[in-house]
């Protein structure tokens, strides 16, 4: 009998067009149900220690405590995927003009597009490690979680086009606020964004992601295009990028 685990999703950053961060970051983070209890219980160490009641890694005070917090987390069993999308390279009228309806803004096309990349992964993952397993969606408490449950159950599962294996039970959308695994996949989100977004002093914070790095996906000993697949390959910033933002090497 297949393992069952759960994907939980959320974002960093903001995908607004020509109005949002420079990068956004969409991510899953699969745990086993077995794995969840003592996930459970190193959220349950940190949010007493920080004097906590939910964890937002970008709401924390300081580099000290979100280092706190990855470092708790290195314990754990859990895998995580990325889509990485830089938003000063979209091809904002080849979107416009691909919608899939008159009525669907590009940045919801962009996101569901994102989406599919990252189900795909997930489901490749799954497969390959013979689990099954529910989605649970950070709910945004708009229509647009009912709009996303949807597109997922009727556009991404069930077409044919997709390399999406069949690997999923159920689709959901939870508070994060009430979840701990969904602030499990904000901090791993978050981390990301830090890792390529520059901040007000003209850095990027790799070093969260740098300690999460055993967590994220590898498919025959590789992470590129598997647990970190940018968007377009021609988003993926080369070393210079990172080297002239970075405090120490």
């Amino acid at each position: 009998m297949s393992e069952k685990c759960t994907v939980y999703i959320d974002e960093a950053g903001d995908l607004g067009i020509g109005r949002g961060t420079h990068w956004f970051v969409l991510t899953a983070v699969i745990v086993n149900n077995s794995s969840e209890p003592a996930l459970r219980n190193i959220f349950k160490t940190i949010k007493k220690d920080l004097n906590l009641d939910n964890i937002h890694f970008r709401k924390l005070r300081n580099f000290e405590q979100r280092a706190y917090v990855v470092d708790k987390l290195i314990s754990a069993d859990f895998e995580y995927i990325n889509i990485i999308l830089d938003t000063t390279k979209l091809d904002i009228a080849r979107l416009k003009s691909n919608r899939e309806s008159l009525s669907e803004k590009p940045s919801v096309l962009l996101y569901n597009h994102a989406c599919r990349y990252l189900i795909e992964r997930v489901s490749w993952l799954l497969r390959d490690t013979d689990r099954v397993g529910d989605i649970v969606l950070s709910s945004r408490g708009t229509s647009r979680d009912s709009e996303l449950i949807d597109y997922i159950n009727n556009k991404l599962l069930h077409y044919s086009q997709n390399k999406i294996a069949n690997r999923f039970t159920n689709i959901s959308s939870k508070s994060a606020d009430s979840w701990d695994m969904l602030q499990l996949a904000d901090i791993c989100a978050t981390s990301m964004f830090y890792y390529h977004e520059v901040n007000s002093y003209g850095f990027v914070l790799p070093c969260y992601t740098y300690k999460l790095k055993k967590f994220l996906y590898q498919r025959n000993g590789t992470i590129s295009k598997y647990g970190m697949k940018y968007y377009n390959d021609d988003m993926k910033p080369d070393n210079t990028y990172f080297s002239k933002h970075m405090i120490c090497k």
